[in-house]
C-alpha cells in the first residue's frame, strides 16, 4: 500500500509547496515530480518520529541524503541513480527556499550536493581517533598543530601563515588574516586549543627560538627558528599518525585537510547550525565538507572535545 503523509501540518505544507511550484511553472518531465519528492521526505521524517519543520536539523537532512543513496528503485533493482538522487536534492532546496519565504522556518536547514561517483571523499577521523593522536604527540608543537588544524578547521595554507601575533588567548579567537580569496576571519578556540596553544608559545617555541639572532613572527617553526613550510607541518601530521602504530589510522592516509573536514562533520553532528559552520570554516558553502563526511560517516554518536 501507498505510503502518505499523515501529519497535518505537514500535508498543508505539501499543499502549499503545490501551488509553489505551479507558480513557479517548475516542470520535468512529470510535474509531480517535485511534490511526490517533498512528500517521500515529509513521509521520512514522520517515521523519524518528527512532525514539526521547525525541529529537522542538519542531521536528519545528512541522514535522510544517506537515505536516498541506499534506497532502491521503485521500479526494476538496484538503488538510486546519481541524476535522481541529485533531482531529489534540487527539489527539496527548493522546498527549503519557499519554507523560508513562508517564513514556516526560522533558518534554513542543510541539503547536501551529490557529488559523481569518481569524486574521491576525503578521510575523516572519528572523535576517538582524534584523541589516540592526541596522546601519542611527541612534544607541545604536536599538540599545538593538531589543535589548529582540527579544533579550529584551519586549512593548510592558513596555519602556515599563522602568526603568533594571530593567537590571542586573552580573547579566546585566532585570527586567520587571509584566508581564501582573501579574506579575514575570527575563529573561536576552545578551552583545549588555547592550554595547548599557550604551553607551545610559552615554552617549546621559546626553546626553538633560543639562540637565534633574529626574531620569527611566525607560529610554527622548524628546529632553524624559520617558517614551518607547508611541505613540512603536513609531514608532520603524517608521522604523528604513524606513531599511533595504528593500522587501520595510518591506513587513513590522513591530510591537515582531513582534520578540517573531520570537525565540520563533527559539529554538523552536534546541530551546530549552518551559518556557524560556514563562519567557521571560511566557506561561501560547505557543500563538499558535508559531502565527503557523508561518505565516510561512522554511524556512532559524536562529540567534540
Amino acid at each position: 500500500m501507498k505510503k502518505t503523509i499523515k501529519t497535518p501540518a505537514f500535508i498543508n505544507l505539501h499543499n502549499d509547496y503545490d501551488q509553489f511550484i505551479k507558480v513557479r511553472n517548475y516542470k520535468t518531465g512529470n510535474t509531480k515530480m517535485y511534490q511526490n519528492v517533498v512528500a517521500e521526505f515529509l513521509i521520512w521524517l514522520e517515521e523519524a518520529g518528527i512532525t514539526k519543520i521547525k525541529e529537522v536539523t542538519s542531521t536528519e537532512t545528512i541522514t535522510y541524503f544517506e537515505y536516498l543513496i541506499h534506497r532502491p528503485k521503485q521500479r526494476g533493482a538496484g538503488t538510486l541513480a546519481d541524476k535522481t538522487i541529485k533531482f531529489h536534492l534540487f527539489a527539496l532546496g527548493l522546498f527549503v527556499l519557499h519554507l523560508l519565504e513562508t517564513k514556516a522556518i526560522d533558518k534554513e536547514f542543510y541539503i547536501p550536493n551529490h557529488g559523481t561517483a569518481d569524486q574521491k571523499p576525503r578521510n575523516i577521523l572519528t572523535v576517538e581517533e582524534i584523541k589516540t593522536v592526541f596522546q601519542h604527540c611527541q612534544n607541545e608543537q604536536e599538540k599545538a598543530l593538531l589543535s589548529v588544524a582540527y579544533g579550529c578547521g584551519l586549512r593548510r595554507e592558513e596555519i602556515e601563515a599563522l602568526d603568533v601575533r594571530d593567537i590571542q588567548l586573552s580573547s579566546g579567537m585566532l585570527i586567520v588574516r587571509e584566508g581564501k580569496y582573501s579574506k579575514r576571519r575570527e575563529v573561536p578556540m576552545s578551552d583545549k586549543v588555547i592550554e595547548d596553544l599557550k604551553k607551545y608559545i610559552i615554552e617549546e617555541r621559546y626553546q626553538l627560538l633560543e639562540g637565534k639572532k633574529k626574531l620569527e613572527e611566525a607560529l610554527f617553526i622548524n628546529s632553524k627558528g624559520k617558517r614551518m613550510s607547508g611541505e613540512l607541518l603536513g609531514d608532520t601530521l603524517k608521522n604523528m599518525v604513524e606513531q599511533t602504530q595504528q593500522f587501520d589510522l595510518i591506513q587513513k592516509e590522513i591530510t591537515l585537510h582531513c582534520l578540517r573536514h573531520s570537525i565540520a562533520y563533527h559539529l554538523a553532528e552536534n546541530n551546530a547550525g549552518i551559518e556557524f559552520i560556514k563562519g567557521f570554516l571560511g566557506h561561501a558553502q560547505i557543500n563538499t565538507t558535508y559531502l565527503y563526511a557523508i561518505k565516510n560517516k561512522k554511524r556512532k554518536p559524536v562529540t567534540t572535545f
